[in-house]
């Protein structure tokens, strides 16, 4: 579930950076073309301040404002006024190599593109037509022209190449953090798996010379010590087991099958290897399984169900040093037309408080589950690999109950 959601918050935040970068990129492209684009804006300006004045002798003349003129200055440009005939009437710091007629032909080509290679910008006013034009070589005019039905075809098929595009990024992030988290959860499991191995036998050697210390001591603290030391490499022992067991269950990589078991047979072997560990005598431990469920067969891993109740039974153990009663129940319950099958087990020692059964029943996992540890949520697990329901509650002695719907 965690991978889920990192996953997604990934996905997300990768989409929600890459529509910043594009309207920004937006943003800046249009600032930029504002910016650069202000010559054209300003043939209006500078046409709309070319006055007409008449002299002494009746002669029209034209003048252009100071202001005018060092804007056409600052750009290194030119600008001229020309009547409907194609002829200059008026000219501020026009090229020589420019004619001073033009054709309509002429006017046609320059208005939309260049005046020899001079970028020009073209505005119709009542005295003629004002251009206004800069130095080769800074501006770029191109136009283009498309049919009314290519924009219309655009207007559908850009928003679906878009979002074509917007899937094909999360697919392609999805198998690339998948890839990733897969890569990373194969060299996790390796690794607690060579560990596991590694440390097996170590354990083992500790475990035997202690059983062969219990053998030989005449009592008094040899004894009290060499049962610490066995009942401690035990934990130890299923600690590394429920860890390595634990990881290849989150992350699917263990070989479990679920085949046909004989649950009674399972229940009863498992506590009896249980008891062989020379389990101190003050925990007292029952089975008891109703007749009529003695042939109960389910579909599981016999493997995974006995490391369930080896859980269960070492959580009593540990959780409850002053000893107490452990009983291991499989009961029918429901309607015998629709049948329930109950796998509890039940201890009279000191429980659980409401809090650690309310973390313990939570839906999401818990990444700390104080003093129950790892064989409560691999309990969980394993509970979720069968589909089976589970429910950590308190027991009619007031102590803990793990009840397992099969």
């Amino acid at each position: 579930m965690k991978k889920l959601e990192s996953l997604i918050k990934y996905i997300v935040l990768t989409i929600g950076t890459l529509f910043f970068l594009f309207f920004a990129d937006i943003f800046i492209l249009a600032y930029i073309q504002s910016k650069d684009s202000a010559m054209t804006v300003h043939v209006e300006y500078v046409a709309n301040r070319l006055e007409k004045n008449t002299d002494e002798n009746g002669t029209d003349y034209y003048d252009l404002t100071q202001e005018c003129k060092d804007y056409v200055d600052a750009h290194n440009g030119f600008v001229f006024l020309m009547d409907n005939d194609g002829t200059v009437l008026w000219e501020y710091r026009m090229p020589k190599e420019l004619p001073r007629r033009y054709t309509i032909e002429d006017a046609v080509k320059f208005s939309r593109y260049y005046m020899q290679d001079y970028p020009v910008y073209t505005h119709i006013t009542d005295n003629g037509i004002v251009v206004l034009g800069t130095e080769k070589g800074k501006t770029w005019k191109y136009t283009l022209t498309y049919q009314a039905s290519t924009v219309t075809t655009y207007a559908y098929v850009l928003p679906i190449m878009f979002a074509a595009n917007t899937a094909a990024l999360i697919l392609v992030l999805f198998i690339t953090v998948r890839h990733d988290h897969r890569r990373r959860e194969m060299e996790r499991t390796t690794w607690i798996a060579g560990v596991s191995h590694d440390i097996r036998t170590p354990l083992s050697l500790v475990i035997g010379y202690a059983d062969e210390i219990l053998h030989i001591a005449q009592g008094g603290e040899t004894l009290r010590r060499a049962q610490a030391i066995e009942e401690q490499a035990v934990r130890i022992k299923n600690l590394v087991t429920n860890l390595n067991t634990e990881n290849k269950l989150t992350y699917g990589m263990g070989s479990w099958k679920k085949e046909p078991v004989l649950l009674p047979a399972v229940i009863r072997d498992t506590i009896c290897e249980i008891l062989n560990r020379n389990i101190d005598e003050k925990y007292d431990i029952r089975v008891s399984i109703s007749e009529e469920l003695e042939q109960l067969t389910v579909k599981g891993d016999k493997e995974l169900i006995k490391r369930l109740l080896e859980n269960l039974v070492n959580n009593s153990v540990i959780h409850n040093p002053q000893g107490c009663q452990i009983i291991v129940f499989l009961k029918k319950s429901g309607h015998s037309a629709f049948p329930q099958y109950i796998l509890e087990l039940s201890d009279n020692g000191c429980g659980a408080s409401p809090s650690q059964l309310r973390r313990f029943n939570a839906r999401t996992k818990s990444n700390k589950l104080p003093e129950h540890g790892l064989g409560i949520r691999l309990v969980r697990q394993i509970a979720a690999f069968h589909r089976w329901r589970v429910r950590f509650q308190e027991s009619e002695g007031g102590g803990f109950c793990c009840r397992i719907t099969l």
